[in-house]
């Protein structure tokens, strides 16, 4: 969408302000103030972006050089292009204008045509700056194009306080079950859909006054639209449902609509976008409706959260949070062996307050923390009690929020705290749910690795909860898997849940990681998990979760011993039953191979995934021949070398990004982690992990280029064409240009398209003399339109001939001002060079 361009007028005089606004209304957005001061006020409002200023130098209370001066200090306001009005025009004004941080001037009396000439290039040259491109990143989702959270929620605002008579709905809407979406059909697909949404959304939009859209979150879109009825509503969810079942003919892709109808005007914008997402919360799942209005029993649900989060903070400092213990039992002894410590909240008044009311509104406003750190403490505390006093001790575990998971310091604040109350490590176990891994996987392998070194056991909560189990767990340092039977059990098919837990538990042996089985309460679950070889049950069926006096007792008849570890051989780990780590790296969808290396440094590929042969066309004959430092690049060998030393050296991980050649020849770039699985004794064996990062290589390539280019053609001396039959304007145009540039003269328009064949000019300088007044400009060779620079007597001259006048970007006459010409050849030169470079980089074509 083409969005017209705001001028700021700044003129003490009415008569000059109502003649500029003439001029240019019918292709600008006009505002105006009386003098420096009122301007100022404006531009730090911000109401309206402004693209241009038009200055007058002669007002009072501050004139035009103060307010240049004023703005020039300002790191917002000095970007935006300003032309100062002249009431004088001789060389001394105009260099003292140009000084004071003018980009151009326009003297009096005032000719349409070369304002507006002038206000076209000088805006062109503030879009070509860096800061553009950093706003369109800002406000822009780089995917959909369409704007990003922020700009949606400010470009909402704004609309809403410019239309105060108008009733507004925010729409929020989100693809159910995005992530198997992208599981079944590939996140290529996935980002086609997204696309696909913000167009249809762009497409109502187009037919909406007043309205704006944006990306929210991942799969998650918002509209702020005029609110025309409950009726009119649902008639165009409904119609865009019925148009997105015809996008799939395999798969339903349901998209779930919250409505949240403006009432409150004062709410901030995520305020409304919180309410549409309660509503849409209501019908997720539910295929019969796919969507729901904001009402009072939402409002409800809002005013109890408010009552806890009002309530949170003295229910802390009066210690109405107390840990419960639920044991872990031993499946083969069936004997507890540990706890996880939960926290429950028994409120004064209320009573029992239920963790699943209160923990996910402690996880969104962030008081989870204090919790969590109010709950350790406690537990490192009781196990510091009951080792004073010979009660035996086992393994307690405590949940890490994701909130605490980003706390740079949250290694050093568990290790002193258990130092503080002298509890072992060992003790006290770190559990991490699932999906936070998926967050960031850099900064929670730092941390897990930081803790383990120290002692600490990790234990990944919820696994098998998630979408991508299998290959987030190829990432990740852990130490034992807890599986929700909660969730595993929630099968549609008989046996599908029985099928997925033994295979987890196979895989996790692989792996040497033991297996705890939560949420267990029926006998059935229990005999299945132990045919299947699960290694500790936690759940209803032995204890529900204690208070410390009750859990004391069950743990003081039991003998203190460590939690057992699983011994598996290096041949089982490699090619044990159910096909080893070739199984369960056929079970990701990454690319993947198995390494074997040997101290010589050769690095043979043993074997490799569906994934990686599907992709990269190697298959079966290569195994155990391929030596995989032949198929990378020089320059990427010795990268590879020592991130593979590292891996083996630490038995441990390493990364590295290199670029290697399928058999048919076509390069690659991969970022390649690798995982130390074993020794066998004369070799030690890696699985690699491959992510094609081939696009985004080419595409830093391609900017570095892109910047290269610009800097290149900016830094060289550029070739200027000089038409003229005045000798005087040659000799003194050439005089001031060939300071920095080569420069060309020609004396007729003949010997001007002659150099033009034979010289890469880059701009040229045409004497308007040459030709009459409806002539069409003569020196456009070969479809090239170069830059011009007309060169004229007077405005009046220049200005009825129209087809040159639209043809030319600027013009000059005498007196010849040496930096006025410098400043208009570079700017056109800027301008053009900046269209070459995204043509040539960026161009949709390339």
């Amino acid at each position: 969408m083409d969005i017209q361009k705001t001028v700021l007028v700044v003129d003490d005089s009415t008569t000059n302000r109502s003649i500029l606004c003439d001029i240019l209304h019918s292709d600008y957005t006009v505002i105006q103030a009386e003098n420096g001061i009122q301007a100022l006020t404006m531009l730090k409002k911000q109401d309206k972006k402004v693209d241009a200023i038009i200055l007058d130098i002669i007002m009072p209370e501050m004139d035009g050089y103060e307010f240049m001066d004023k703005i020039k200090h300002d790191k917002t306001l000095s970007q935006i292009p300003v032309i100062i009005l002249t009431e004088k025009s001789d060389r001394d004004t105009e260099k003292k204008v140009l000084e004071s941080g003018a980009w151009d001037f326009v003297p009096k009396p005032y000719d349409a045509d070369i304002i507006k000439l002038r206000l076209k290039n000088v805006i062109a040259r503030s879009q070509v700056s860096l800061l553009k491109e950093l706003n369109n990143v800002m406000n822009y989702d780089p995917l959909t194009e369409i704007y990003s959270k922020n700009k949606f929620f400010s470009a909402s605002k704004a609309l809403l306080k410019a239309n105060p008579d108008k009733q507004f709905a925010f729409l929020r809407l989100d693809i159910d079950r995005f992530k198997l979406i992208n599981s079944f059909f590939g996140t290529a697909y996935g980002d086609r859909l997204l696309k696909h949404v913000a167009k249809r959304i762009r497409d109502f939009a187009k037919t909406t006054e007043c309205c704006t859209f944006g990306r929210i979150d991942a799969d998650v879109f918002g509209i702020f639209t005029p609110y025309q009825g409950k009726e009119e509503t649902v008639k165009q969810i409904e119609q865009a449902v019925e148009n997105m079942k015809k996008l799939s003919a395999s798969y339903n892709i349901m998209i779930v609509y919250g409505v949240y109808v403006v009432t409150d005007r004062s709410l901030p914008i995520s305020f409304m976008c919180d309410r549409a997402a309660l509503a849409a919360k209501t019908v997720k799942g539910h295929y019969m409706k796919s969507y729901a209005f904001y009402d009072d029993k939402m409002r409800l649900s809002i005013e109890n959260e408010q009552n806890i989060i009002n309530e949170m903070s003295d229910a802390l400092e009066n210690n109405e949070f107390v840990p419960y213990y639920q044991p872990k039992y031993d499946v083969k002894t069936n004997k507890p062996v540990g706890a996880e410590a939960l926290a429950r909240w028994i409120h004064p008044t209320k009573g029992f307050i239920s963790p699943g009311v209160f923990i996910p509104i402690f996880e969104k406003n962030g008081f989870i923390s204090k919790l969590d750190f109010y709950i350790w403490e406690c537990v490192c505390k009781q196990l510091k009690e009951w080792k004073d006093s010979g009660v035996p001790l086992f393994p307690v575990s405590v949940n890490v929020s994701r909130v605490n998971l980003y706390n740079p310091n949250l290694s050093k604040i568990i290790i002193e705290l258990t130092k503080k109350y002298d509890v072992e490590p060992k003790y006290f176990n770190i559990e991490i749910t699932e999906s936070v891994y998926t967050d960031d996987n850099v900064m929670i392998d730092d941390i897990t690795s930081q803790l383990r070194n120290n002692g600490f056991t990790i234990l990944m909560d919820d696994f098998g909860s998630g979408y991508s189990s299998l290959n987030v767990l190829k990432d990740v340092q852990v130490d034992m898997l807890k599986m929700d039977m909660m969730f595993m059990f929630k099968a549609k098919y008989d046996g599908r849940a029985e099928t997925i837990i033994s295979s987890v538990i196979r895989m996790a042996k692989w792996l040497n990681i033991p297996v705890i089985a939560e949420g267990v309460d029926r006998a059935e679950q229990v005999e299945f998990l132990k045919s299947v070889g699960c290694d500790y049950i936690q759940g209803f069926y032995y204890s529900k979760p204690l208070p410390a006096a009750e859990y004391e007792k069950l743990i003081s008849d039991q003998e203190e011993q460590p939690v057992p570890e699983n011994g598996t051989s290096v041949n089982d780990l490699l090619w044990g039953k159910g096909g080893g780590l070739l199984a369960y790296i056929d079970s990701i969808d990454q690319p993947a191979t198995i390494y074997e290396c040997f101290p010589d440094g050769t690095v043979v590929m043993v074997c490799s995934n569906k994934a990686f042969s599907q992709k990269y066309g190697y298959d079966s004959s290569v195994y155990g021949k391929l030596n995989v430092m032949n198929c990378i690049d020089s320059e990427c060998k010795e990268k590879f070398t020592s991130s593979v030393n590292k891996a083996i050296e630490s038995k441990d991980r390493a990364e590295c990004v290199l670029s290697m050649h399928e058999i048919n020849g076509k390069k690659h770039w991969f970022k390649t982690h690798l995982r130390f699985i074993s020794e066998t004794g004369i070799s030690s064996v890696l699985i690699a992990y491959f992510t094609d990062v081939t696009d985004m290589v080419l595409t830093d390539k391609r900017i570095n280029d892109y910047k290269n280019y610009i800097q290149n053609e900016i830094d060289r001396k550029h070739k200027i064409l000089i038409v003229s039959n005045n000798s005087d304007a040659r000799c003194q145009l050439e005089e001031i240009l060939s300071q920095e540039n080569t420069v060309f003269t020609a004396e007729t328009i003949q010997e001007g398209k002659k150099l033009l064949l034979n010289e890469d000019i880059d701009l040229i300088y045409f004497d308007i003399q040459l030709i009459s007044k409806d002539d069409e400009f003569p020196l456009d060779i070969d479809e090239r339109r170069l830059p011009v620079i007309a060169i004229t007597q007077a405005h009046s001259v220049l200005k009825g001939m129209t087809k040159l006048k639209n043809r030319v970007s600027d013009f000059v006459m005498k007196p010849y001002i040496d930096e006025l010409v410098r400043l208009r050849t570079n700017n056109l030169l800027k301008i053009n060079i900046s269209g070459s470079a995204n043509e040539k980089y960026f161009s949709r074509t390339k």
